[in-house]
């Protein structure tokens, strides 16, 4: 894995989303996850 790689990782879950680093041909994919709660829960 590139440098590049593995600082974009940092730099998202620095922020305090989820990575999801995927194989795509010769290289790698970075892809940033945002999950956000649409319904709190009921308590």
């Amino acid at each position: 894995m590139s440098m590049n790689v593995i600082e974009a990782a940092e730099s998202i879950i620095a922020k305090g989303n989820d990575v999801e680093i995927r194989r795509k041909g010769d290289g790698y994919i970075v892809i940033e996850i945002k999950r956000k709660i649409k319904y709190p829960p009921k308590e």
